[in-house]
């Protein structure tokens, strides 16, 4: 039978592997055996649930109401979501606060409203879901979040730092959680978005924005896991090169600095394109590359 470790569990289902681990203390969800070890190792009966239940909670649903489900029964509640309407795009009405994941789902027709941080303390009244970027959630924040959520906003609360407390008094208030870094892929899944079409790959660039989120969702089947990060490495570096391009168009005050920012960055990503044929070439790997571009 194949196990999985925690890291490649965390791959496989899209749940960090710190919230795999508070899901199995606090509500029993896809416990694992141990090795001798005692290091982790996941069944795929523990991968299939731990998928199921992270689509459910997506989708509002209450883990303790799912951890007392078997697979099957997850499974039933699942048909009935992909049976019910599809929302529709011109319904959703979205914010994004915060100062990286505001530069996020820029294609996305839904999102109306961005700002790197939030004025006066108010979110904007046009929106009904609300995600917002802290660094850490300090109590005044909870308290927002507790609030705005508590008068039927949908809340998602992006953070880096917290403790296990505030998280589950947010939960419990209705508020999704979730640790940063987050990517363009991670947020429509969150919001249950039709998928938006990726954002095409710098000019030049010899991988394809498909082809390094393959490459960064590789089951880690090899003993480097290099060739992931490094592929995670190279999707921000292009997100920031298409930024600065941007910004070079739409910023007269700050042009110098953002064509010398989109330089810097046009030079890191061909570094780290070299090191992904590098590592690819180590572990025998096959890359898919734009062998028309330089």
């Amino acid at each position: 039978m194949q196990h999985f470790s925690i890291g490649a569990a965390s791959r496989l289902t899209g749940v960090p592997a710190h919230t795999l681990r508070k899901w199995e203390s606090r509500h029993g969800i896809a416990i694992p055996i141990r090795t001798k070890t005692g290091r982790r190792a996941y069944t795929q009966a523990n991968v299939d649930q731990l998928r199921l239940v992270k689509m459910l909670v997506e989708r509002r649903h209450a883990l303790a109401q799912l951890a007392a489900l078997t697979i099957t029964e997850l499974q039933e509640l699942a048909i009935l979501h992909d049976q019910a309407p599809t929302r529709q795009v011109d319904t959703a009405s979205v914010a994004i606060i915060g100062p990286t994941i505001h530069r996020l789902l820029l294609s996305n027709p839904q999102v109306l409203s961005r700002s790197p941080q939030l004025i006066d303390d108010v979110p904007p009244e046009n929106c009904d879901t609300l995600i917002i970027e802290s660094d850490t959630l300090p109590q005044d924040l909870e308290n927002k979040l507790t609030q705005w959520a508590g008068a039927g906003r949908t809340i998602i609360a992006v953070y880096r730092f917290t403790s296990r407390s505030a998280l589950k008094r947010l939960e419990d208030a209705g508020v999704h959680c979730t640790q940063a870094p987050v990517s363009d892929q991670t947020l429509t899944r969150l919001l249950n978005f039709v998928p938006t079409p990726q954002a095409p790959a710098p000019s030049g660039a010899r991988f394809s924005t498909e082809e390094l989120a393959r490459i960064a969702a590789l089951s880690p089947n090899i003993a480097c896991e290099c060739p992931n990060h490094i592929a995670k490495l190279l999707m921000d570096i292009s997100s920031f090169e298409r930024y600065s391009e941007q910004c070079v168009k739409t910023d007269p005050v700050e042009r110098a600095l953002h064509a010398q920012l989109g330089d810097i960055s046009t030079k890191a990503r061909r570094l780290f394109e070299d090191a992904l044929l590098a590592v690819a070439t180590t572990d025998g790997l096959h890359l898919n590359t734009n062998s028309t571009q330089g």
